[in-house]
């Protein structure tokens, strides 16, 4: 019956301990198989043929480009969908649309390039600009053309000047994106309230920003594919975090633009590659192989992506698959129903390990037996499976413990000096300012002390239970005396082990948790011996000296 037991408790403990790692949900960050499941039409290459043909091919061209980033099925297809377009609609694939104005234009002054800047080099395609913004009655765009006045500059050079082409360039493109309604309302309010600033005088740097950004973007893009990104573009600051992300490579200039394409706003990316500038630019291109729908729900939930490498290979085999793809579903529809799931599997079978452990261990003698209480070995390993629940949420939750590093739009020139950088050291390792790390080994140290309070608690009702004399109970209760004291020696292990991690610069979990855990220690025992073993000791001394009486 006792060897039944075990192989039932080791089943269970198993199979539940399996499905909570089968069960991808985390609490700050997104399964790559949540993501898949997340997916479906349109897809990069379906949109991409859908563009080619609705007589967009510049912005078919990115979304080919971003599928090759992501090593797409069909690609061969799209591209040779695109070599047929491209020789029979070459005008089109020059500009990325068929916008007749523009058509015009680039026919009239026989323009060659591809991108938007290489046409405004051309002081022919320049004045025909002028000409017709020049007739235009919205206050926006007279704003902007009053611009070219400007002679205080921070980043350009005046337009009157000799090597104001390019700033001339960036107000010209500007103001024919304006009029042509090719901006977002909320962006082209924030970009006339620049303009008018400027002429007025004040300080001309954010506005010459946003003239640098789409300069920048100009340079690579073409009107189509520049029309349809600056479209999604919401405010400065998104147009500064995009245009940074999408500067670095073609790659990056691919997955920026397809995801900002897929996403409801570019507001959307840009605050989701800002708050994870390490990571989000690879989770983004990730989301956009997936289709539409991935990212979308990866810009609504704003969190890293997270692959384990064990849940991963678990799936692979066949026995798990349909589990796994149960598990998967259930958290792509209830993320918080799949996370409490994955906590009460791995509780429960935390349990039924603790259990066969139990049971396995050698069994009391005839004195041990005869103090064992019912109830209280289950009631110890239901704690002992709490205390493996706050370790797996504390060491085995994804990004749980790091900071976001967050990028700033603005640059900051800074110049270091010995001096500086001696104070950035001390600072540095006297930085009290409370971090994420900082509150879960905050959240940690208060909870395994509260844990050894449980279980302190639990011993000491073990021996108000049992069935023994109050000398007996006295001397038992003395025995207990350094688990009581536990708590302490916890403490002080936690504070030890923050400042080695500190000195080391494994991880800053900051002086206020090292200190803590010390605290929490002494406040925790000190309740637990004051509030609980001193009045039942003096209970037992006083039944003592009764009975010897």
């Amino acid at each position: 019956m006792r060897s039944f037991k075990a192989i039932l408790f080791l089943l269970l403990g198993v199979v539940l301990i399996v499905g909570a790692i089968l069960t991808p949900a985390y609490l700050r960050a997104v399964d790559r198989g949540v993501l898949e499941t997340a997916g479906g039409e349109p897809e990069l290459v379906s949109e991409a043929f859908s563009l080619l043909s609705l007589e967009k091919p510049g912005v078919a061209e990115l979304l080919y480009r971003a599928a090759v980033v992501s090593q797409l099925a069909d690609l061969p297809k799209v591209e040779t969908a695109l070599g047929n377009a491209r020789g029979e609609q070459v005008a089109a694939f020059q500009q990325g649309d068929t916008d007749p104005l523009i058509q015009n234009w680039i026919q009239l002054h026989r323009l060659q390039g591809t991108n938007v800047v290489s046409w405004f080099v051309s002081s022919g395609f320049r004045g025909s600009v002028v000409e017709h913004l020049e007739q235009s009655n919205r206050p926006g765009v007279r704003e902007l053309m009053h611009n070219r006045s400007l002679q205080a500059l921070a980043l350009f050079f005046p337009v009157s000047s000799a090597g104001g082409q390019a700033f001339d360039s960036a107000i010209l493109m500007t103001g024919l994106l304006y009029q042509e309604d090719h901006l977002n309302a909320s962006f082209r309010k924030e970009l006339e309230t620049l303009a008018a600033e400027a002429n007025r005088g004040l300080d001309t740097r954010p506005l010459e920003s946003v003239y640098l950004d789409l300069l920048s973007l100009s340079k690579r893009l073409n009107w189509g594919q520049l029309t349809a990104f600056i479209q999604k573009v919401d405010s400065a600051a998104t147009l500064r975090t995009l245009v940074h992300h999408a500067s670095r490579s073609d790659e990056m200039l691919a997955t920026v633009f397809s995801g900002v394409w897929f996403a409801e706003s570019g507001s959307q990316v840009a605050t989701y590659l800002r708050r994870y500038a390490e990571s989000g630019s690879k989770d983004l291109q990730t989301a956009v192989g997936f289709g539409q729908g991935t990212v979308r729900y990866l810009m609504a939930r704003q969190e890293p992506v997270y692959v384990s490498s064990m849940r991963e290979s678990l799936r692979s085999l066949g026995l798990f698959q349909p589990v796994a793809h149960a598990l998967t579903g259930m958290t792509f529809r209830l993320p918080m129903i799949g996370l409490l799931t994955k906590y009460l599997l791995f509780l429960f079978g935390s349990f039924f390990v603790f259990r066969l452990i139990y049971m396995l261990k050698p069994g009391p003698d005839k004195v041990e037996a005869s103090l064992q209480v019912e109830g209280i070995g289950i009631l110890r390993q239901q704690i002992m499976a709490l205390v493996a629940l706050i370790f797996l949420i504390a060491f085995g939750e994804p990004f749980l413990a790091q900071d976001s590093k967050k990028m700033e739009n603005p640059i900051n020139w800074r110049f270091p000096v010995v001096e500086s950088a001696v104070t950035e050291k001390i600072d540095k390792i006297m930085d009290t300012k409370i971090t994420q790390i900082t509150i879960l080994a905050l959240v940690v140290f208060f909870l395994v002390q509260v844990s050894i309070y449980a279980l302190c608690l639990v011993k000491l009702k073990e021996i108000k239970k049992q069935e023994a004399k109050s000398r007996l109970k006295l001397r038992l209760l003395d025995n207990e005396d350094n688990m009581f004291d536990a708590g302490l020696y916890v403490g002080l292990g936690g504070t030890v082990l923050s400042l080695v991690m500190l000195a080391l610069g494994m991880v800053n979990p900051g002086l206020m948790s090292a200190y803590a855990s010390t605290l929490f220690g002494i406040i925790f025992v000190s309740v637990l011996k004051i509030f609980h073993v001193r009045p039942y000791r003096r209970k037992l001394i006083v039944e003592n000296e009764m009975e010897s009486a």
